[in-house]
């Protein structure tokens, strides 16, 4: 006996919350990058240039992400009948590995401007692009955290706008110190600094495109909330196996066999089958639920 499954989400609207934030980051970002990259230019800054090309990378994953995130919700069809919810996961793995090779680059050229001393010029003008450049990017991180809904590509986006936050925090204190004590080699360090914060998300965005990508299973809080609804409904049959679960895109996986007195009436297994599935669901909305009733001893 097979369980019914809900319909596949439909492509985003315009208006949905994920998209339109998404769409709003990479404009930004890429108003931000360029102001900062002159700025860079101009002062020498390495902090600066640091988070001008941590901007840039924002503003094309965040195109990057927006294109994803509509891709993932495109409805199931005949060639695809689990959806398209990798394309988050292959996404996520993707822009990790770009910005890794990012915070490479970014380290090289701190090294190099400490062993060749090279100075930092006008520090308060790259002091004032910093300021705004970790106004914005703390504004987008809060408005990426309130998209409701569990997207690889929106975390994946709210990560990348707290790289930029500390890469600008550190470019201020970089400045403001080579301002006061005259030490250049100052900046560059804290810009080795920033780019170590940087390696950690970007660690961070890898790992859990590639959990989507291997189907990990869902996360410890969600499985123990599936258990209990499990748990809840215990007199309804004898026992349970081959509890599976995972997560594509926007969409939960969820099977699982329950084996049912060999002599239980069919009316009445295929009632429980669907109450579970259906308590199942109330409680992960867009969750696809298989059931699969099992006798016993057979």
């Amino acid at each position: 006996m097979k369980e019914r499954e809900p319909a596949a989400p439909a492509t985003p609207s315009p208006g949905d919350a994920g998209a339109r934030a998404l769409s709003a980051a990479a404009w930004l970002s890429a108003v931000l990058a360029l102001g900062k990259f002159a700025v860079g230019l101009a002062t020498g800054s390495l902090a600066v240039l640091a988070s001008a090309a941590d901007s840039f990378a924002d503003a094309l994953m965040s195109a990057a992400n927006g294109w994803g995130y509509r891709q993932a919700r495109v409805p199931a069809d005949e060639d695809h009948p689990f959806g398209h919810g990798k394309w988050e996961g292959a996404l996520a793995v993707g822009q990790g590995t770009l910005l890794l090779g990012i915070v490479g680059g970014i380290c090289v050229s701190a090294a190099l401007a400490l062993i060749r001393a090279e100075e930092v010029r006008w520090p308060l003008a790259g002091v004032a692009v910093l300021l705004v450049s970790g106004i914005s990017s703390g504004l987008l991180t809060f408005v990426l955290g309130r998209v409701r809904g569990r997207s690889v590509v929106v975390a994946a986006d709210a990560a990348h706008y707290r790289i930029d936050l500390a890469a600008a925090a550190a470019g201020v204190a970089g400045l403001l110190l080579v301002r006061a004590t005259g030490r250049h080699w100052i900046d560059p360090l804290l810009g080795l600094g920033a780019a170590a914060l940087m390696a950690r998300e970007c660690a961070g965005v890898l790992r859990k495109g590639l959990a989507e990508l291997l189907d990990e299973s869902l996360p410890p809080a969600e499985l123990s909330r599936l258990e209990a609804i499990l748990a809840a409904h215990r007199d309804r049959y004898l026992d349970l196996h081959g509890l599976r679960t995972r997560r594509s895109g926007p969409v939960r996986f969820i099977e699982v066999h329950l084996v049912f007195p060999a002599e239980a009436p069919l009316g009445a297994v295929h009632r429980a089958v669907q109450d579970i599935g259906d308590s199942i669901r109330e409680a992960f909305p867009g969750s696809r639920v298989l059931v699969h009733p099992d006798a016993a001893g057979h």
